[in-house]
């Protein structure tokens, strides 16, 4: 969104909130500590983006984006605005820069898992990259290493920058295409979130989506494997929100969604009220949060004006 369009904080107040963000970072950065990098950017990054909240008038929230162990799927910080899930933010150690597209080795294979997504900042603390669908769409360099210096490494001509990339992070929505092969090719990488996300999932074995596979897989394809199953059941879930969507459901958290389908559409609708359960609500958050604010945004009338959809 252009930030000429939304309620643009004062320069000198983003310029103290950056300096503040800089100096929390230098002030808790410990290397030799057995905490990640990483997690120590977490809280001054997530408070960081409240606080430009505060400035524009939202209510923005951050939450740890819970990873299994021994699994790097999920970027480390899920952003709510306005109570929503707004956008993702994947921490690099200070030094290590944000350009995801040039990453090598575990790094890379990370970028390809999270490319799909459609709001997402790659940081540093000190390089700043927001993506969509894999697409740069603003970078600015504020400082050489916030870790090391706080706020006198950061070089004031880039504030505004990094606040106008912010902004747009902050206050993205999806803009939903309005043809049906349009709508097709905007679900997709979300789809495709989901499907990474319940593969992942099913390595583990106590994760809840193993009776999942063991219910659904005998019903539906008795002969098929995890890859199988996790692209079935993200295309199964993603249509059957869709077609609530085109249904009239008024909202579309799964006990709703599922309402709207259950009289001709039962099976659709068994696969959402699956979602219901906390322990499979958990494991699926991230997507499914996303699928559900994107379809939430689709304009079913218009769409299906013409051929059915």
């Amino acid at each position: 969104m252009p930030e000429s369009t939304v309620n643009t904080p004062p320069a000198t107040a983003f310029a103290e909130l950056s300096t503040r963000f800089a100096d929390a970072v230098a002030d808790n950065f410990t290397p030799s500590v057995n905490v990640s990098p990483e997690e120590q950017l977490k809280r001054p990054v997530g408070d960081f983006l409240r606080g430009l909240g505060e400035l524009l008038d939202l209510d923005v929230d951050w939450r740890p984006e819970v990873r299994p162990d021994d699994v790097d799927g999920r970027p480390d910080l899920g952003v709510l605005t306005n109570g929503l899930l707004s956008g993702l933010v994947e921490l690099k150690r200070p030094g290590l820069g944000a350009r995801a597209e040039r990453f090598t080795g575990a790094n890379r294979q990370q970028w390809n898992r999270f490319k799909s997504l459609p709001n997402l900042i790659y940081t540093d603390g000190s390089e700043w990259s927001l993506y969509r669908t894999g697409e740069l769409k603003h970078r600015i360099r504020v400082a050489d290493d916030v870790s090391n210096d706080g706020a006198n490494s950061i070089d004031p001509s880039s504030v505004s920058d990094l606040r106008a990339l912010l902004i747009d992070f902050l206050h993205w929505d999806p803009i939903v295409p309005r043809t049906a092969e349009g709508l097709a090719t905007f679900l997709a990488p979300l789809a495709r979130v989901l499907r990474d996300e319940v593969d992942t999932a099913l390595k583990r074995p106590d994760s809840a989506l193993q009776d999942l596979f063991s219910e659904w897989g005998e019903l539906l394809f008795p002969e098929g494997d995890h890859d199988q199953f996790a692209d079935a059941y993200a295309q199964t879930v993603t249509y059957a929100l869709l077609l609530a969507k085109f249904e009239g459901a008024d909202q579309l958290r799964p006990l709703i969604a599922a309402d709207a389908l259950k009289r001709e559409h039962a099976l659709l609708a068994d696969a959402l009220l699956l979602l219901e359960s906390d322990q499979v609500r958990q494991e699926l958050r991230m997507p499914i949060e996303l699928l559900e604010r994107a379809i939430d945004a689709v304009d079913a009338l218009e769409i299906s004006m013409g051929n059915d959809p």
